[in-house]
């Protein structure tokens, strides 16, 4: 990983864990490793995937999307008493130098690493939640393990650009619905 991408995530991580934590520091070490599993790995999924086919790609912070999300994250803190979360803050660039004509099943499964990631996460720590009896504190890093994931999943796979949901629904529609109604689905539960 080059250090201008790793210091971009770190900057994306920082600002995403103030809005997710709602300003608390007290909440802060529950969110962190949920925002770790839900933000960080959602990124390197796109990135993995992007280099199995070929692509160069890296993750670069989107600067215009990080004062967004915090401004709105702070404004609704303010008016509302807790943070309202715009999670584009950022996204995995990929291009690939010697082709000249667009793939849309590879980009769409480049797209679609992300949510997914999110979702098999989310899944994951609710049927521990489910099924294992813990301490509370445990069950609350779950918990938020469980809610972030599934947040930035149906957030992602919204269909506008330059979301993912856009380019999974360019390439899948079927796909894209499944995805967002489990995500939605998981949100809830």
């Amino acid at each position: 990983m080059r250090k201008r991408e790793l210091e971009d995530l770190a900057i994306s991580f920082i600002v995403l864990l103030l809005i997710f934590s709602d300003f608390r520091p007290r909440l802060m070490l529950f969110v962190a490793p949920a925002l770790f599993t839900a933000f960080v790995l959602h990124e390197l999924a796109h990135r993995q995937v992007a280099r199995h086919y070929g692509y160069v790609a890296y993750y670069k912070r989107w600067d215009f999307g990080i004062a967004v999300a915090l401004v709105l994250g702070m404004l609704s803190k303010l008016l509302t008493g807790s943070s309202w979360v715009f999670a584009a803050v950022g996204a995995v660039y990929i291009y690939a130098p010697y082709q000249y004509w667009q793939d849309r099943r590879s980009e769409g499964m480049i797209a679609l690493a992300g949510p997914l990631t999110n979702i098999l996460v989310a899944i994951t720590a609710i049927a521990i939640l489910k099924v294992v009896s813990m301490n509370p504190y445990a069950w609350l890093l779950l918990s938020y393990m469980a809610h972030v994931n599934a947040w930035l999943a149906f957030f992602n796979l919204l269909p506008f650009p330059p979301l993912d949901g856009f380019k999974v629904f360019k390439w899948n529609p079927g796909y894209w619905a499944v995805l967002e109604g489990l995500s939605f689905m998981l949100y809830h539960v």
